[in-house]
């Protein structure tokens, strides 16, 4: 937990027949770090695999089986067992491009249907709210029947759109025009225009230029348009029930061939996933190699479990640790280097909320310290006191066990719910934290634990500081004592920064870059925050510091050999830094006092109403703000002294585990 897992590079050669023993020996295993292999790998006689028109047809294949289950909502079928040549890509590639194809087929033909049952619906129903209209204005159909001098166009457009339409329709008639609105349904209207045939074609072309919808041809209905109502209504039932025919052989259709999609699902990941791994690799006629990083602790296991998965026709060659450094390859040419391992953090369950936080500002780089084991403390002490309160403490940790519980349910809830449901266990950290604290300052919703519990503080910072009397003077005693514990627990915490440091270089055996960095950057530290006290202690007297010139000389001997090791901006910024991280820690002094002040005010206005109302605010809105405090700390003042968080997580080759080839 406390460092990544060191990783060895391997190369894996396997006669191409055993390929899918290998994968799915190495998906299984889920320890195989695929790589790679550059050009200057490749043995004599190898080429990269070529795999261009497998991962073409691996594509094709996963989005039809994606239109598929979206078409049909085939997410909670079962798994159908199917005869399947997994073992070979071409082969399995085919047959999911034929079974999807017919799929597709199929699918897309009751779509067809579907779709002209609907636009004969819609066309259908058109044509009955015009028929509505016709016997509303009293005109038969024999007058608009579209033979002799006269014709009509009966359509339906946008309410904004119609005085346009009937202004476009005069011009082009020259005046020789009968326009009627004959229905109105939400923001559009149907219009019927009647005018001399001549202008026919001249008059569909302009209103549908203004984007209103010609209505559809009335022919063979009665002359009455009642009558010809009612036969239209008739013919749109009709058609509601093809539709719901059409619907029932879909989901017919769906709870048929669920299963065996779902099946084809499962088996295009496997497809995808084996392609895109030998898209990578390198192949003889009869060979392909691969490359991978494999934990250290599980090489010589895999290894074995390798050769056996394949029969004795796979080997795994571990390259010489060396070259997890980027040094330079042996002669062997199957063998290439990486010199950037991905990072392997191994951390319990309960804390994957909190190393989310740290690769949320970067991946741990390889070999390098995970921050995760000290954020367990450091992380809930610092909200802890910001925002100390036994009540609210207690409520936090409620909810932590109830997102807890909606986690190991795997219940679904609103997206944002979602964060802190994923986060349960931070709440329920951050709880704890807030609680111990809330004794120690003897705080409870606001007021005093004494009064409430019983239970006298070990130490409140506020206490006098907000009397209630008018008469009372305002103490700030102890408000002045934990800002000055707030600043050296500051200080305590900056140091453990460059500590960490310094234990990285010292590990990677940088002693003089440990000494001259981190080392000296500690050193100045100390001796700047230690003659800051003196000159506060004095009364502001800067002479103090030249009463002890060795104070003077161990404050600029570290500071020179800074300058010295690390260059002047590095200089420059541990000098200012040295000041504004310190004071940065003043935060958590602030937003404690900011807590509490804003409860009494509540209370002291409002009384138990504003009590209640003011600890509510509180806990939604400060106890936001004080997480993003308390992550600026550990982000910007903390993990700048030694974190740098540019490794690539691993990313270990798998499959999935339910198999549906039937035996």
């Amino acid at each position: 937990m406390l460092h990544p897992d060191q990783m060895r590079h391997v190369s894996i050669l396997v006669v191409k027949d055993q390929l899918p023993n290998l994968l799915s020996y190495a998906g299984s295993k889920k320890l195989f770090h695929l790589t790679e292999v550059e050009d200057n790998g490749l043995p004599g006689g190898a080429r990269r695999y070529q795999a261009l028109e497998l991962l073409a047809k691996a594509s094709t294949v996963k989005n039809r089986i994606a239109s598929l289950t979206t078409a049909l909502q085939t997410g909670e079928s079962r798994i159908e067992s199917l005869k399947v040549p997994v073992d070979n890509l071409e082969e399995l590639a085919n047959f999911l491009d034929d079974e999807t194809l017919k799929l597709e087929h199929s699918v897309r033909q009751i779509d067809d249907e579907q779709g002209k049952i609907q636009t004969e619906k819609e066309q259908t129903s058109e044509l009955s709210r015009f028929l509505s209209g016709l016997e509303k204005v009293g005109v038969s159909l024999d007058a608009i029947a579209g033979s002799g001098f006269l014709t009509s166009l009966a359509g339906e457009a946008i309410t904004e759109t119609i005085p346009s339409v009937q202004r476009e329709l005069d011009l082009i008639t020259y005046g020789n025009l009968i326009f009627a609105i004959t229905d109105t349904a939400g923001k559009s209207q149907t219009f019927l225009a009647i005018f001399p045939s001549v202008f026919q074609d001249d008059a569909k072309q302009a209103v549908t230029a203004l984007g209103a919808k010609p209505g559809p041809p009335w022919t063979g209905l009665p002359p009455d348009p009642k009558n010809a109502k009612e036969v239209i209504d008739s013919r749109l039932l009709d058609l509601e029930k093809v539709s719901k025919e059409l619907d029932e052989k879909k989901a017919g259709f769906a709870k048929e061939k669920g299963p065996r999609i779902k099946s084809l699902a499962t088996l295009s990941e496997i497809l995808d996933l084996r392609t895109k791994a030998l898209s990578g690799s390198g192949a003889t006629e009869a060979t392909v190699l691969l490359q991978a990083w494999v934990p250290e602790h599980s090489a010589k296991e895999v290894g074995e479990g390798l050769s056996k998965a394949c029969n004795g026709l796979a080997s795994m060659y571990v390259e010489e640790e060396s070259k997890n450094h980027g040094e330079s390859p042996t002669e062997d040419p199957a063998s290439t280097t990486d010199a950037d391992p991905p990072t392997l953090v191994k951390a319990p369950s309960w804390t994957r909320p909190l190393q989310s936080i740290i690769d949320n500002f970067g991946i741990p780089s390889y070999g390098e310290t995970n921050p995760l084991p000290f954020m367990i403390l450091t992380f809930p002490l610092i909200y802890g006191l910001m925002f100390g309160d036994i009540g609210e403490g207690l409520l936090f940790i409620a909810l932590g066990i109830f997102l807890l519980y909606l986690k190991r349910k795997k219940a679904k809830v609103f997206e944002i719910g979602q964060i802190f449901v994923n986060g349960a266990e931070l709440v329920l950290m951050l709880g704890i934290g807030v609680t111990i604290f809330g004794f120690v300052f003897g705080d409870i919703f606001g007021f005093e634990s004494t009064q409430v519990l019983g239970i006298p503080p070990l130490f409140a910072p506020t206490a006098g500081a907000f009397p209630t009397s008018p008469n009372v003077a305002p103490s700030t005693a102890n408000l002045i004592v934990y800002m000055i514990f707030i600043l050296f627990f500051g200080v305590a915490h900056y140091l453990s920064g460059l500590a960490i440091n310094a234990y990285n270089k010292i590990r990677h055996h940088e002693y003089r870059h440990a000494f001259l960095g981190p080392i000296c950057w500690a050193w100045f530290y100390a001796m700047f925050i230690y003659a800051a006290v003196l000159v506060v202690n004095s009364g502001f007297k800067f002479s103090v510091l030249l009463q002890n010139p060795l104070v003077v000389i161990l404050l600029f001997v570290p500071f020179g050999l800074l300058g010295y090791g690390e260059g002047g901006l590095h200089l420059m910024e541990v000098f200012i830094g040295a000041g504004s991280n310190t004071l940065s820690y003043l935060r958590i002094w602030a937003l404690n006092l900011a807590d509490f002040a804003v409860k009494f005010a509540f209370f002291t206005s409002f009384g138990i109403v504003g009590a209640v109302f003011g600890n509510i605010l509180v806990m939604i809105l400060e106890g936001l703000i004080v997480f993003v405090q308390t992550l600026r700390l550990h982000w910007v003042e903390w993990f700048g002294k030694f974190y740098e968080g540019t490794g690539h997580p691993f990313a270990p080759y798998q499959e999935p585990m339910t198999w549906i080839v039937a035996q």
